[in-house]
């Protein structure tokens, strides 16, 4: 009867070893990994391993910052430190102390040139500021004691924070002060939203005797943070570093991913390699943001490995928790080999669906800018990698005009077209479109990406000498007593924009003087006119230049307009914009001007119309003398050979005289 239950707990136990290992698997003994084992990991994250913050020192006028960084061995860091300084109240000094338990290289950039930096120990030497950094010399090597000395040193600290292994800092001042009269350290304190740190992971494990010959690895991220604690999206990256060779043979790869149920994973770029186990839903970057759910995974390390285990992944290349974090970067560096790519057969996929997804991709991703110089696209070449994915290899990029092709910078594709060239359309003004062609290298027909941007919204004054505002008669010279129309327009992509226009004015230089047109739609002058506008985005109005001078020299001016503007994308604002101008005296065309279109029209009109008078006068004479050959008298058809030389000559009697009749006539 005793060994009942020693029978029931073994069959236990081994029923649950049965399903943790359906397979005999060596024991994952976690062991720290070193930089031979080729896996990093960062972070990004706004949580201290311990700090707190309070209302500062007794000086209302100065702010002091406390910070200890703490790295794992012995080792010597270089350190970026930015310093943002646009919330900042210039009425109050920033002091930073600072101390490190290893050698320290920081590197601050601020624009704040009051900003002070303390050395706590001659482990932390600053460089970038104008001032030398005073050294205190201390023999502390921890937070606590750096965080007491500071607050016997100044009265009391703004904040501290002690944090573990960061390799960028970027701290903002200007924010509220705290509320507690102490600064007393907690664990896990959030150091939102006035510091955040890129740090290098310090523990990263994992099992290199958990398989004997790998064939397949697996790497587990564990985001320790509470839902409370959190944001609800974080990103991971995956970075793939090749000694040699490219990433197309690379192993298969599950990544572990657990965090609290409310997270949303954002992943990407990943490889055909790439298989999945999330904790909760999660989207992959180079499929757009559809997501897919997650499903539970267990609350310990032995339960993550075994997750793992049970899929067929007994190579536990690396097992990493994180306390916090905004953003992850999981950096694997591989002696990485050229595999045989086949020539022969094209890879397995719909080719319709598979242009419709790099459409809606890079769509999406939309790489290009649109400006009044041109287009330019720019392609990321990782980008690309991850998108069409092994085998398939990107050779040339074009526009829809196939000569306008790409130039490879090494890590970007870039192309670069002027409006209206390489195939480039332009619709309203505003709106330019195009289209991307991909050539991959075991596809044959190409991969077309169209696309459309909009060029920036802008406010143009057009002159014209004629009312009707055709392209080719803008013009800059505006003749004395002669009428000049001015276009205002307003270049937009929104079919509601509006233009209103405040007032316009015509200046002459130096301020000499200023003449008035007109105020919103009230001319003010009788050789001032309002016209007639078909479009919301478009105005004209005319006006006379007059003046009591005899004779005079050309002399510049410029129009002057102040507009009322609306858009969809940027609401109502107000502009200013101005056209340069000539005025010249009546009846004098400017130097190097030559003919006007209208002269050459009329020139041309003229000499048609001459030509076609004496085409008619001519008619006119031809008509008029044919009735008279028409009565000729019949010639004989065979007349006498003795009578041939007297027939002749009266044939041209006879035809002679009507001539001369006619001519009397």
């Amino acid at each position: 009867m005793e060994t009942g239950p020693v029978v029931f707990l073994l069959a236990t136990s081994m029923a649950i070893l049965t399903w943790a290992s359906p397979v005999e698997l060596p024991v994952c003994d976690l062991e720290p990994l070193t930089a031979e084992d080729g896996v990093n990991v960062f972070y990004t994250t706004s949580q201290a391993a311990s700090g707190c913050r309070s209302r500062g020192p007794t000086d209302p006028s100065l702010d002091v910052h406390v910070l200890f960084l703490r790295y794992s061995g012995q080792q010597i860091i270089n350190l970026l430190f930015n310093v943002s300084v646009s919330a900042a109240e210039p009425s109050r000094k920033s002091l930073f102390v600072v101390n490190s338990n290893v050698v320290s290289f920081l590197t601050v950039t601020t624009q704040d040139p009051q900003l002070t930096f303390v050395a706590a120990t001659g482990n932390v030497l600053v460089q970038g500021l104008r001032a030398e950094t005073p050294r205190a010399n201390l023999s502390s090597s921890s937070g606590e004691e750096l965080l007491t000395w500071a607050k016997a040193a100044y009265g009391g600290v703004s904040t501290f924070a002690e944090l573990e292994a960061p390799q960028k800092i970027h701290f903002r001042l200007g924010t509220e002060s705290g509320s507690s009269a102490d600064c007393v350290p907690e664990e896990g304190f959030s150091t939102e939203p006035y510091l955040e740190v890129e740090a290098a992971s310090a523990n990263i494990q994992g099992c290199p005797s958990s398989g004997q010959n790998p064939g397949k690895e697996a790497h587990i991220l564990w985001l320790r943070q509470d839902a409370q604690d959190s944001s609800l999206d974080v990103n991971l990256n995956i970075e793939l570093k090749c000694k040699a060779g490219g990433p197309e043979n690379m192993l298969p790869i599950l990544l572990v991913l657990k965090g609290h149920p409310s997270l949303a994973w954002h992943i990407g770029p990943v490889f055909s390699s790439f298989k999945f186990v999330v904790s909760s839903n999660y989207d992959l970057k180079n499929f757009g943001s559809r997501q897919v759910p997650g499903e539970d995974l267990p609350d310990s390390k032995e339960g993550l490995i075994a997750a793992a285990r049970n899929k067929e992944f007994a190579f536990v290349a690396s097992y990493t928790e994180i306390p916090s974090a905004k953003s992850i970067t999981l950096e694997l560096v591989r002696q990485c080999e050229e595999s045989a790519v086949p020539t022969t057969e094209p890879p397995a996929v719909t080719s319709l669906a598979f242009a419709e997804f790099v459409r809606i991709n890079i769509t999406d991703w939309r790489p290009w800018r649109c400006l009044d110089s041109g287009v330019k696209v720019t392609l990321a070449k990782d980008y690309l990698r991850g998108l069409f994915m092994n085998p398939l290899k990107v050779t040339d990029v074009s526009l829809q005009d196939r000569s306008c092709r790409a130039t490879d910078n090494g890590t970007h594709f870039v192309l670069t077209s002027p409006l209206r060239e390489c195939g480039t359309s332009l619709e309203r003004d505003a709106i330019v479109k195009n289209q991307l062609a991909f050539s991959l290298d075991l596809l044959r027909e190409e991969v077309l990406v169209p696309f459309e941007c909009h060029l920036p919204e802008k406010v143009f004054l057009q002159l014209y000498s004629a009312p009707d505002y055709k392209l080719g008669l803008s013009t800059s010279v505006i003749e004395a007593n002669q009428a000049a129309y001015v276009l205002a327009r307003f270049r937009t992509s929104d079919p509601l924009a509006v233009l209103e226009i405040k007032d316009c004015s015509l200046e002459m230089p130096n301020g000499a003087s200023s003449w008035l047109l007109i105020s919103g739609d009230n001319p003010l002058s009788a050789k001032t006119k309002i016209l007639d506008s078909f479009s919301t985005t478009v105005r004209h109005f005319s006006f006379a230049y007059k003046t009591g001078q005899e004779s005079w020299a050309e002399t510049p001016a410029t129009i002057v307009c102040r507009v009322d503007l609306y858009s969809q994308l940027h609401g109502f604002r107000s502009d200013e914009v101005s056209l340069e101008v000539m005025l010249i005296p009546p009846n004098a065309p400017p130097d190097n001007v030559g003919l006007g279109l209208g002269t050459l029209l009329g020139i041309t009109f003229g000499a048609f119309f001459i030509g076609v008078l004496l085409t008619a006068a001519l008619w006119y004479i031809y008509m008029q003398t044919r009735p008279a050959a028409s009565k000729m008298e019949p010639v004989p058809a065979n007349p006498p050979a003795s009578e041939s030389s007297t027939t002749n000559h009266s044939i041209g009697s006879t035809q002679s005289t009507p001539r001369s009749t006619s001519s009397m006539a």
